[in-house]
């Protein structure tokens, strides 16, 4: 995952990769002049960090629903739209996006689960 930073107002941001993981942490209340720009292709690595900390710890995170997250994020990143669309995604396909990851990612555990109980 490469990481490109362009300049406008957005919150803070720190990545860092620690082996297969990828840390993210959204500082608020400090401004910035950058935002980073998610490549269509990584967009699934990207969200699926924040996706978790909705699903799991959504009040320590902070965060209150799918649109208050994807307001968070379109204000620190800008998401590339598909391989061959030129711009990028507003803040309601940043919504979308997330709302069909956090069901793909709830149907995978709820998958594991079952095959666990089979067990």
């Amino acid at each position: 995952m490469s990481i490109e930073l362009i300049s406008k107002d957005a919150c803070g941001i720190e990545i860092e990769r620690k082996g297969n993981r990828i840390d993210i942490l959204l500082v608020e209340n400090e401004p910035v002049d950058q935002q980073v720009v998610v490549r269509a292709e990584e967009r699934i690595e990207f969200l699926t960090p924040w996706i978790n900390m909705l699903i799991h710890h959504k009040k320590e995170a902070g965060i209150k629903e799918t649109k208050h997250l994807a307001r968070k994020l379109y204000r620190m990143a800008r998401f590339e739209k598909g391989k061959h669309e030129e711009g990028f995604l507003t803040m309601e396909s940043i919504n979308t996006e997330i709302i069909s990851l956090r069901k793909k990612i709830r149907e995978e555990k709820a998958g594991m689960e079952k095959k666990k109980k089979k067990k």
